[in-house]
């Protein structure tokens, strides 16, 4: 016995800025990933340029698999580009008409654009007019900027088509997401996140083998020295209870940080809060990364005092504090400097915690005792300053990104959360 077969999805998206480099895709990623935390397998994701003819083969291959859901994401726009109304009637072998829903909602939004940037709205309308055009038999979807989605049906197949900003996607999905469960078009599954910090999939792995998952969905999610083991079930006792043995074995075999899906964010966010705490930060290699992912979250104002990007050792030393003999003695990449910097800013600002990071992110200016990937991170507090040195892997982007994460964990260490 197994779990029960889930709806599936394919989603499509075009656009050759997703090809050449120009845009990394955010639209995918969202889709997939709220798709598959609903319980709906996500059979393919496949991304195609602005070609009429390689779209539309893209979308007869997503509809061949007779997904139960397909989502298309890019090509509702304005310009000669934009393929996805035409190339979605081609494939369905309906003709492309005007729909008069969709061309008040565009001559609604035509309104508001030719009002806020001045511009004459007959001739606004004119520019925009394309988008009222739908597969025959298709409805709109009210749009977040000017162009409306479009939703169809063939065969068991629900279409969704969606412009590609990310922005109006993330809206125009939210509103369809809810009518797809008004419809109870999801199943009732139970996702279970599993974060750990310390460990990587060789040490899991044995955990999870000696594990019975038969009811589970078991994935696994790698990434700057976190991981993120995910159980999927249905919502009934004997998964539930499978999926808790698994939870219990993770839990005291591997450093498991967070059980209930909470990510390190969450758990810094919710304990500085609740003391009435607060965090500064001093930054070398990071750049300012640190402090970015720190405030990234709404309310973060209650416990982030602030930042020092202290790249130079003149800056260390004359705004951190940090001793000059420390700075010859030492380097500016060592514990030395790491714990002053530390130190340096939460004395600075005045916060209860201090995080100080400096390394060596390459590609250059590694040395034989201080080579690539060397970094120091320190955390000053109200019990004194500890300190941590590790040599991360890759190029300087994952280095920084392995830092950014290695200070966020060394806080919540010491904070015993």
């Amino acid at each position: 016995m197994g779990p029960r077969a889930r709806p599936s999805a394919a989603i499509v998206l075009s656009g050759d800025e997703l090809l050449d480099g120009r845009t990394r895709d955010s639209n995918g990623r969202l889709l997939a990933g709220v798709l598959s935390g609903r319980g709906v397998r996500v059979a393919s994701l496949a991304i195609v340029g602005d070609d009429r003819a390689r779209l539309a083969a893209t979308l007869r291959c997503a509809l061949a698999g007779e997904p139960d859901l397909l989502l298309v994401g890019g090509g509702l726009g304005t310009t000669h580009d934009d393929l996805t109304a035409e190339c979605l009637a081609d494939v369905l072998g309906v003709p492309l008409r005007e729909h008069d829903g969709a061309l008040e909602m565009v001559a609604e939004r035509a309104r508001d654009v030719a009002e806020r940037r001045g511009l004459d709205f007959t001739d606004v309308l004119e520019r925009t007019r394309r988008q009222a055009r739908l597969p025959a038999g298709a409805r709109p979807l009210p749009p977040a900027g000017v162009a409306p989605g479009i939703a169809a049906v063939v065969g068991a197949t629900r279409i969704f088509a969606f412009p590609g900003v990310p922005w109006e996607l993330r809206r125009m999905w939210s509103e369809v997401e809810a009518e797809l469960e008004r419809e109870g078009f999801f199943p009732s599954v139970v996702t279970r996140l599993v974060r750990l910090f310390g460990a990587g999939e060789l040490q899991i792995s044995p955990v999870l083998e000696d594990c019975a998952r038969d009811l589970l969905w078991v994935g696994i999610n790698i990434g700057a020295g976190e991981v993120t083991v995910i159980l999927r079930h249905d919502a009934d006792e004997a998964a539930r209870a499978q999926a808790a043995a698994v939870v219990a074995a993770l839990e005291a075999e591997l450093p498991v940080f967070s059980s209930d899906g909470r990510t390190v964010d969450d758990l810094l966010g919710e304990a500085l809060r609740t003391r009435a705490e607060t965090v500064a930060v001093a930054e070398s290699c990071t750049g300012g990364l640190l402090g970015a992912r720190l405030t990234a979250r709404p309310g973060s104002s209650d416990y982030v005092r602030g930042g020092v990007i202290a790249y130079a050792n003149q800056v260390k030393e004359g705004l951190l504090g940090v001793p000059r003999e420390l700075l010859e003695r030492h380097g500016a990449v060592s514990e030395e400097v790491a714990a002053a910097m530390a130190e340096g800013t939460r004395h600075v600002t005045g916060a209860t915690w201090g995080i100080g990071v400096t390394g060596v992110a390459g590609p250059s200016g590694g040395s034989p005792d201080k080579p690539v990937g060397l970094v120091y991170v320190g955390c000053a507090g109200p019990g004194g300053v500890h300190v941590v040195g590790n040599r991360f892997p890759g190029d300087r982007d994952n280095v920084r990104d392995w830092s950014v994460v290695r200070a966020l964990h060394l806080l919540r260490e010491q904070l015993g959360v």
